[in-house]
């Protein structure tokens, strides 16, 4: 069995050749299709990917690993299909415009990068995507909230909020935060021990919630939007793994407003041995993609506290801004520790 599960290693094995970005990379890795157990090849999976409306791909923001499957598959899309939207929750709707004009060369990257609260890993992590995407001429969809407007919402909940006319086109139209499997998966893991003793309420909990919403809602609309302008064309989302464990959060409300649409459901696993068996207790998706992790001396520890205290910033809808700037291209001033941001 162990040969057996070597062999289909070895087979899987892609040469991820990326044109004007990087070296041909050999990148051990399998790709499961997690409905039938089996192992698949990669160009059968981007073959898959290629016939759909809508691939999600939800990821761990910092592996190093994943982010090379990511630009993989964005260059696998282009070559088997020619023209992929390219969907991103690291931006925001209101700067969609600066992302515009960048594409076309109407500004610099200095520029854009300037006013677009870039996260801190954008550098080695999403902009081979983008520049990928700009040369290429395919759009790329800033599809998230503004996070200073998802904040609201972490404050003092949804029913309690209330948005300016200007603010509306950057929030989603239809919003609906319901007591499902979703909200079981969240709540469950905001409440982690030192939670309570932190000052966090459940009513706390259930505002993070609805903010957390309030981003799959948008992030689901700007990718169902994208896909009913242009038909033919594949949307590749990218998110963190949260937003789309188990075909909920995006991915359950991408499918609600494209009734009959072809969604796709990938995640990618960094792991210890990719010949190991995939844990039970894995996120569902249609299809797994398993990398290899990076080892633990190359890892970042955080504390109980720090976790706890990060994962509050998450849900809080901060991740690294202050006040309730950017909207309407206000002026911006990212915070100094970007690169520690937490994202889910």
């Amino acid at each position: 069995m162990k040969r057996l599960l070597f062999l289909q290693t070895i087979i899987t094995i892609l040469l991820f050749a990326v044109p004007a970005f990087a070296d041909t990379v050999i990148l051990p890795h399998r790709v499961i299709d997690a409905r039938t157990k089996t192992v698949i090849d990669f160009e059968g999976l981007l073959a898959r990917c290629a016939d759909a409306n809508v691939v999600t791909l939800g990821e761990n923001h910092d592996d190093p690993a994943t982010h090379m499957v990511e630009l993989a598959i964005l260059e696998g899309l282009a070559r088997r299909h020619g023209n992929p939207i390219l969907s991103l929750e690291m931006f925001e709707r209101d700067v969609q415009d600066l992302l515009d004009q960048y594409l076309a060369d109407e500004i610099t990257e200095e520029e854009f990068l300037e006013n677009s609260r870039p996260w801190g890993n954008y550098e080695t992590d999403y902009r081979p995507m983008v520049e990928f995407a700009r040369e290429n001429g395919f759009p790329v969809i800033a599809s998230n909230v503004p996070r200073p407007l998802a904040h609201r919402i972490a404050e003092g909940g949804y029913e309690n909020v209330e948005y300016t006319v200007d603010e509306l086109p950057f929030i989603s139209a239809t919003y609906e935060a319901p007591p499902d499997a979703y909200w079981e998966m969240f709540a469950d893991t905001m409440r982690m021990p030192g939670m309570e003793a932190m000052g966090v309420t459940e009513e706390m909990i259930e505002w993070y919630y609805q903010s957390q919403v309030m981003k799959d809602e948008t992030m689901a609309e700007s990718i169902s939007r994208a896909a009913e302008t242009d038909p033919g064309a594949v949307v590749y989302h990218v998110n963190g793994g949260f937003h789309t464990a188990d075909w909920l959060g995006t991915f359950s409300r991408v499918r609600r407003n494209l009734p009959g649409a072809d969604c796709i459901s990938i995640h990618v696993m960094p792991v210890d041995d990719i010949l190991a068996a995939v844990p039970e207790d894995a996120t569902k998706a249609d299809y797994w993609i398993l990398v290899q992790a990076p080892p633990p001396e190359e890892e970042e520890e955080m504390s109980m506290e720090e976790m706890m205290e990060a994962a509050m910033e998450e849900s809080e809808g901060m991740e690294g801004m202050e006040g309730e700037e950017g909207i309407d291209g206000e002026e911006t001033e990212p915070e100094e520790e970007n690169d520690e941001e937490v994202h889910f």
